[in-house]
């Protein structure tokens, strides 16, 4: 069975993705389902996603998780990655953008309960909120490829990614030390994180106890969605498994028992690219 051609396939005959296969539209899976399509050359499917989410973009250039104006808006990172990959949105490219630079997490003052500095400012899941890691990888990834790596927004989103890094490597939602209890680590925040510090100049020993951790980690009972976050990490780190395709294959033989999800079809089909190229890239910006 060919990975990608059978996601592929299943993607390009979907009109409307969701996190379950009849479940209501969302935002992710929607742009990862661009992402996808578009890597394998299925531009009219990813043109249809991409207009599904320039279709819900608020008027102050958020995109909404869901096709509620209210729900929240990290999804806005997600869709900038979308519409970078395919031609014909640089008005809504911008407008995102010029939300996303404005947007930003609740810091408060050090705790000594708390072991992450909550004075870092990254992005959050909902507005009014504390910083978190997995919606700051994702902000830092979209601002990365849209040319703004050098940006202070990109820049402080990397420094707070590398202070949730666990002392033992990987990491969790974001959170290291609370009331001097440890965390554990997960593998879909660790992938993330170390997709989002892929081509930085980062000598702190936690990053390689981060893909160490993930190496040990993925197995073919691991988790669809974890599994393929934790495969693009390391890919993003030129430390893809030697059975990546094989635990690829185990995932997609366990979600075909079933009716798989556009979320999972499309991240199947991108853990399956044994590079990144399917992330779009576009020349650095020279910030002012």
């Amino acid at each position: 069975m060919n990975i990608n051609r059978t996601c592929i396939e299943r993607l390009r005959r979907t009109d409307r993705c969701g996190y379950s296969a009849h479940g209501v539209w969302a935002a992710e899976p929607t742009a990862l389902a661009c992402l996808a399509l578009m890597h394998s050359g299925e531009h009219a499917a990813a043109q249809n996603f991409s207009t599904q989410l320039a279709d819900v973009q608020l008027s102050d250039g958020a995109v909404p998780t869901q096709a509620e104006g209210d729900s929240p808006s990290w999804t806005t990172s997600l869709a900038i990655l979308a519409w970078l990959a395919i031609d014909g949105f640089e008005e809504n490219i911008d407008r995102a953008i010029a939300w996303t630079l404005q947007a930003h997490g609740k810091t408060i003052p050090r705790n000594s309960e708390i072991g992450h500095d909550t004075t870092l400012l990254g992005w959050s899941w909902a507005a009014n909120t504390h910083a978190w890691m997995e919606p700051t990888c994702m902000f830092v990834v979209a601002l990365k490829a849209a040319g703004m790596r050098d940006h202070e927004r990109t820049q402080d989103g990397l420094k707070l990614v590398t202070d949730r890094l666990l002392s033992t490597g990987g990491c969790n939602f974001g959170s290291t030390v609370v009331l001097g209890q440890a965390t554990l680590p997960q593998v879909q925040s660790t992938g993330l994180a170390m997709l989002a510090l892929a081509g930085e100049v980062n000598t702190d020993p936690r990053v390689q106890l981060s893909l160490r951790y993930l190496e040990e980690n993925l197995n073919p009972h691991t988790t669809t969605g974890s599994l393929c976050y934790g495969l693009i990490g390391l890919t993003a780190h030129n430390r893809r498994p030697r059975n990546a395709d094989a635990l690829v294959q185990a995932a997609l033989e366990r979600e075909l028992t079933r009716e798989p999800s556009a979320y999972k079809l499309a991240l199947m089909a991108l853990a399956s690219s044994p590079d990144l190229s399917w992330l779009p890239q576009r020349p650095e910006v020279a910030q002012a």
